[in-house]
């Protein structure tokens, strides 16, 4: 873990789930970690978490979807030192039909997902460039992949995110690094409505081999792969992180 130690990550929607436990992670490693998100009680007990780990970790309240600020967040960040790793998780679900989906259903599903990661990956990106060095890292989802019912406005946010991230490999090679997560199911808070119905849990554990949805701890040493220099020749990939599920 010394290679981590005295780097310097920002992981965005943090106040809990995937991002805090990755979060969590490169501050156990010895990153000093700035969290964003927008739920100021959920950051002071992600930050308490931390800290009482040992973790240095501070917080900034952000809605990504505001990119004068996310611009605004980056130089204040920058300001303090040079970032080594970004992880741009922030973004919202939506679980409903497609006839049921609105304009603005599906607006604000690509507002968060996609125009947030992709204002949080050129602000920070274009500093990184500018140094030489740095690694970005974004969130997917397997639905973005394989797609499922009732996911539309999600599906297509997510399968945006991975064509941004092939394609920012590309641009920002060699000296940046762009990869993504492709999380399954997660036992997470937004996703508790839904592992709560027997019907549900039912259907992902029959159609995964590992028969059960990822602990939000699992996340994390792929996070610190990617954050890592164990990844300095990988560029462009989706990683699936999600018990094998179907893809077809």
């Amino acid at each position: 873990m010394d290679g981590f130690r005295g780097r310097r990550a920002v992981v965005t929607g943090a106040s809990r789930g995937l991002g805090q436990a990755m979060a969590a992670a490169l501050a156990s490693a010895g990153m000093d970690v700035v969290i964003t998100g927008r739920d100021r009680e959920a950051m002071a007990a992600t930050v308490d978490r931390i800290e009482a780990d040992g973790g240095s970790v501070s917080a900034r309240a952000l809605d990504v979807t505001d990119t004068a600020d996310v611009e605004r967040f980056a130089d204040e960040v920058w300001s303090a030192g040079p970032v080594d790793v970004v992880i741009a998780n922030a973004g919202v679900s939506l679980v409903k039909p497609a006839i049921e989906t609105t304009d603005a259903d599906f607006m604000r599903v690509i507002e968060a997902n996609v125009l947030g990661t992709f204002a949080t990956m050129r602000s920070f990106g274009a500093r990184m460039h500018g140094r030489g060095s740095g690694k970005l890292i974004a969130v997917s989802s397997d639905i973005g992949i394989r797609g499922s019912a009732n996911w539309v406005a999600y599906a297509a946010s997510k399968g945006a995110i991975n064509a941004m991230v092939k394609t920012l490999a590309w641009e920002w090679a060699p000296k940046l690094t762009v990869n993504a997560i492709a999380p399954g199911a997660f036992a997470t808070d937004i996703n508790s409505h839904l592992l709560s119905v027997p019907e549900i849990m039912a259907a992902i554990t029959a159609e995964t081999p590992l028969a059960r949805v990822g602990a939000p701890s699992e996340i994390g040493p792929l996070a610190l792969f990617l954050a890592g220099p164990g990844s300095d020749f990988m560029t462009g990939q989706i990683i699936s992180l999600d018990g094998g599920i179907q893809k077809s």
